[in-house]
């Protein structure tokens, strides 16, 4: 029994510095892009957010980014917007009601159950709506049900050569390494000059996002930002070919 004690301490120690290192290598890799792309950093907040509800989360965070795209992007450009984590649809909602052609095309891809692991503290399942997917009178929105993995490359092999040609903007807003790396390296297969959000840039997601962009040398800038507890939380920018 001692033994086996013994060894059971030993992997979570283990375990535990692995996650150290993976957060301070995250806490640097975050701090250089910031510094090296020095974007406009457009709202500031401390504190959990655990204690904020979500719009009021929105209105201090995402909204400060999102309502500045347009600058960059105009609202009269027929665009495909591609979502990679969509929960209850707000984010998808936002920019279908801010690029109101016709011709654009509006596509979430999620589980509706969730995480399928454990990610940063939440538990699996968390952002779970049962299966549900967020309900829409807008015909241009479609959503993808099931893991990224695999649904992303069938997607991606039926996508329409003039949907292609249009202005794209992609969210990534699943904060697992695991998914986020695999969608961006997927996406390169098709798309080589886009413009992207990252939700939670401060997580997995900017170990994942240095790991692709070291590997492809893809060159890229960084227009916008929000900041929580002096993480960048938000931030949009695009790929450069």
């Amino acid at each position: 029994m001692y033994l086996i004690k013994t060894f059971i301490k030993f992997l979570s120690s283990k375990i535990l510095t692995l996650k150290f290192s993976e957060r301070l290598s995250q806490n640097i890799i975050r701090r250089n892009i910031i510094a090296q792309k020095n974007p406009k950093i457009v709202s500031t907040a401390a504190g959990n957010p655990k204690s904020f509800k979500i719009n009021s989360w929105n209105e201090i965070l995402r909204y400060k980014v999102w309502k500045k795209i347009p600058e960059y992007i105009d609202t009269s450009k027929d665009i495909l917007y591609l979502e990679f984590g969509v929960w209850e649809g707000h984010s998808i909602k936002f920019f279908a009601e801010k690029y109101k052609s016709k011709n654009s095309e509006f596509y979430g891809f999620d589980t509706f159950y969730g995480f399928p692991e454990d990610c940063l503290d939440m538990k699996k399942g968390h952002y779970s709506t049962s299966g549900d997917i967020p309900k829409t009178s807008d015909s241009r929105i479609k959503f993808i049900k099931g893991l990224f993995q695999e649904t992303l490359t069938d997607f991606l092999e039926k996508l329409a050569t003039e949907s292609k040609k249009k202005t794209v903007l992609i969210h990534f807003d699943a904060p697992l390494h695991s998914a986020t790396l695999f969608t961006l390296f997927k996406l390169d297969e098709k798309f080589k000059n886009y413009y992207f959000i990252f939700d939670q840039f401060g997580t997995d997601e900017c170990r994942a996002f240095n790991s692709y962009s070291q590997s492809t040398m893809r060159e890229y800038d960084l227009f916008l930002a929000s900041m929580w507890n002096r993480a960048p939380e938000v931030v949009f920018g695009k790929f450069n070919s």
